[in-house]
């Protein structure tokens, strides 16, 4: 919350797929029994539908006059499991140290595709090794591995600290895998609690879809519903 901000609001909503989803494609690994092993069975992560509309990977951010990005205590970690970047898609708030990572017992390589950050490119040779990556300004960022040509990821890096993704947990909090969010009834919920009173833009982004944005007035306490679908959003032409 900003600083001597007495009444804030929740902003809570969905985002929910138009229409019928697309079956999500087959991953297949070429390279390392253990990535052969690992990736057998699984899917495209660019695209999760679960049945009850909602789409997984979402980030959504409220963009708030004066709001600061205050870094964690604890940095976010993003992993090399499976032969797969884990979390797929990791929102963190602008200026901070992600700790990346693998958890293979083969090697990957770290490939950044920064526009306004620094595109870092290291080899993670065995598993443990920890590279501190700091993430100082406000972007979308894909990863790659070009050891493993079908590993991507994303780091999204917003300006404040009133985010939050779709599809992360479940109503238990636990991490939910892709294959059970597509089981699930879920129809996108997400919440962003103690946004400050008073205009704000909130916007929705992924991967594949692009983004979409709405500005509504965040009341003084109690919540505001800001729902997105897919038709909401659109391609960046950049």
């Amino acid at each position: 919350m900003l600083a001597g901000v007495a009444f804030a609001g929740t902003i809570t909503g969905t985002v929910m797929y138009d229409g019928d989803a697309p079956a999500r494609p087959a991953l297949t690994a070429t390279k390392d029994q253990h990535c052969i092993d690992a990736v057998a069975g699984t899917k495209s992560e660019a695209l999760v539908v679960s049945k009850g509309k909602g789409i997984k990977n979402v980030v959504i951010y409220a963009r708030v006059r004066g709001a600061k990005a205050t870094a964690p205590d604890k940095n976010p970690v993003m992993d090399q499991s499976g032969c797969a970047y884990y979390p797929h898609v990791l929102a963190i708030v602008a200026g901070s140290t992600v700790d990346i990572t693998s958890s293979d017992p083969v090697a990957h390589n770290v490939h950044s595709h920064a526009k306004k950050n620094d595109a870092i490119n290291y080899q993670i040779p065995q598993p443990g090794k920890v590279i501190p990556h700091k993430v100082a300004k406000a972007e979308d960022i894909k990863f790659t591995c070009d050891i493993h040509a079908w590993m991507t990821g994303y780091i999204v890096a917003v300006p404040n600290n009133f985010f939050t993704v779709t599809g992360y947990k479940n109503a238990d909090g636990a991490w939910l895998s892709s294959a059970d969010y597509e089981k699930s009834a879920d129809p996108g919920n997400y919440t962003i609690a103690d946004v400050p009173a008073g205009r704000a833009r909130v916007v929705a982004w992924h991967e594949e879809l692009g983004s979409a944005n709405k500005t509504v007035e965040v009341p003084a306490s109690g919540d505001i519903a800001v729902n997105f679908t897919s038709a909401d959003f659109k391609k960046s032409t950049k």
